[in-house]
């Protein structure tokens, strides 16, 4: 499933392309060749994958009998099968208070999916951890998104899909400061 959330971030090609070279010439001003409308950048584009990617799953999963979850709770659940399980981790990586997400893994425990476990490394905390009857939908959540991928790739074709992989997977580095280049396009 953490292959999939990848592909989610991956439906960008054209934009980042277009992103590294017109910020290699200098010219952000101006709009790609390839009919991407105004507005439609790398975020969007990461977003809109993604949602189509957390649609899929739903839909999917709705149509099997399974349980539905928020969006929120698909991205709890993604994290804890890719290793993340600390609730503090989770809300420092997913960008959203602890209080957000202990409230989502209250819903999931609610709905049989996970467990909350001691932390053997520190009593006073939990780890949010697939719970027995939650296993199952796990394994077919996971299923699901190898579905959908290899969907992406017949849609989009494997040289796509692996560059888009390459890119979205590499190291990208500490978030730089760009205030002084917004500050010279105001200018």
């Amino acid at each position: 499933m953490a292959h999939s959330l990848t592909i989610a971030f991956a439906i960008c090609k054209i934009n980042l392309q277009y992103i590294q070279v017109t910020h290699a010439r200098g010219d952000m001003t101006q709009r790609p060749k390839k009919n991407i409308p105004v507005g439609r950048g790398l975020m969007t584009s990461l977003l809109e994958g993604f949602m189509w990617l957390d649609r899929g799953l739903q839909q999917n999963l709705q149509s099997h009998g399974l349980p539905s979850v928020r969006r929120l709770e698909s991205m709890v659940l993604v994290y804890v099968a890719s290793g993340v399980q600390r609730p503090s981790d989770l809300a420092r990586t997913l960008g959203v208070t602890r209080q957000s997400i202990n409230s989502a893994a209250r819903e999931l425990e609610e709905k049989g999916l996970i467990e909350l476990t001691p932390d053997p490394a520190d009593k006073r905390c939990k780890l949010i951890r697939f719970s027995r009857e939650g296993w199952p939908v796990h394994m077919a959540a996971a299923n699901i998104m190898a579905n959908l991928e290899a969907e992406l790739v017949k849609r989009l074709g494997e040289t796509t899909i692996d560059a888009l992989l390459h890119g979205l997977t590499r190291e990208w580095g500490d978030v730089p400061n760009v205030a002084s280049e917004i500050e010279d396009a105001a200018s």
